[in-house]
């Protein structure tokens, strides 16, 4: 990087939202910086994964009955020593684990966080893009920490993000003024701000579902993908298909080159297959604030309630228009 074009650094951003944002308390501020540090932590187990034989599984599962993955487990306790250490939270809660995770009292802090530390494990193998999703709470107060300290509404969220393993690290959040993504680079190790301001694009140009589910779902999965496909005539290709498997990497291309993401409730998943507090959540909130939407199909992801800490629902995420085109069919053939 060239020294006569210094870009402003994670730190720099954080320091000078806390200036101009009411919310952005300092430890507000430490927590997102060490969101960042636990991010580089993680990029270099990733990175070093096939030279060490990290790869593949542990041969357990998590509560989701699913595969614990060798790096899903390096990249929960970066997660949980990392935050413990700053301070700055009194619980977290992850996709990992079953119960919330408290921090000692005199460790404890003003924040609630909720984290997928590595989203897309399944496709660690093939050497797919994977990352980490995080969440941010004020806490209520002082108390101890209960179940509903945790099991809150999107919309209550200070914070959001995610840290994109790739053919770059990339840390994207946003602290609800703005959307602002951060390239590690890795000779100096540090995160420099690569895209500020990021708003989803208006033009569904890439629509993400998973076709291969198309025999479980409902009735108007169907009409509106083809209906979505008819933007393409002999004139122009205006509309394509991206799948990748990692809901991180999916939402983060549609969020720069605007796009649609889908996973409906089916006849499988009649409840929806994505985790509220740990995916839907951040990303219904990042995409909020850079102009995009989120729904289960009937509603606001953002004003979802969620019961329990593993609750799940069906997910439409883009553009503002193309998620109420969704709910409108949805509506239609109910």
């Amino acid at each position: 990087m060239s020294t006569g074009n210094i870009q402003k650094t994670l730190t720099q951003h954080i320091q000078d939202q806390q200036r101009t944002h009411l919310e952005a308390t300092g430890h507000l501020s430490a927590l997102l910086t060490q969101l960042g540090v636990a991010g580089k932590l993680i990029a270099a187990q990733v990175r070093r994964a096939g030279l060490i034989e990290i790869w593949g599984d542990t041969g357990d599962t998590n509560v989701q009955g699913e595969t614990v993955q060798k790096l899903d487990r390096i990249a929960q306790d970066v997660f949980v020593e990392t935050l413990t250490a700053s301070e700055t939270v009194a619980a977290m809660a992850s996709e990992e684990e079953n119960s919330i995770i408290e921090v000692n009292t005199h460790q404890a802090g003003d924040y609630i966080i909720a984290f997928d530390p590595l989203d897309g494990s399944s496709n660690i193998d093939a050497n797919v893009s994977i990352g980490t999703i995080f969440a941010v709470y004020k806490r209520h107060g002082q108390d101890e920490i209960v179940r509903r300290d945790v099991l809150r509404p999107g919309r209550e969220q200070i914070a959001a993000g995610y840290i994109l393993y790739g053919s770059s690290t990339m840390f994207v959040y946003t602290a609800g003024k703005t959307v602002d993504g951060f390239t590690l680079d890795p000779s100096c190790g540090e995160f420099f701000l690569s895209r500020p301001n990021i708003r989803m694009p208006d033009k569904t140009r890439v629509l993400s579902i998973n076709e291969g589910n198309e025999a479980y779902w409902p009735g108007w999965v169907k009409p509106f993908i083809n209906k979505i496909k008819t933007r393409n005539n002999q004139d122009k290709r205006r509309v394509t298909s991206r799948h990748i498997g990692s809901l991180v990497a999916d939402f983060h291309r549609n969020l720069i080159y605007g796009g649609l993401y889908l996973y409906p409730a089916d006849a499988r998943s009649p409840q929806g297959k994505l985790r509220v507090l740990y995916e839907c959540n951040p990303l219904a909130y990042m995409a909020e604030v850079a102009g995009g939407a989120a729904s289960d199909g009937t509603k606001r992801i953002l004003d979802i309630q969620p019961e329990h800490l593993h609750e799940r629902t069906a997910l439409i995420i883009g553009p503002k228009n193309e998620v109420a085109l969704a709910e409108q069919f949805i509506k239609e053939h109910s």
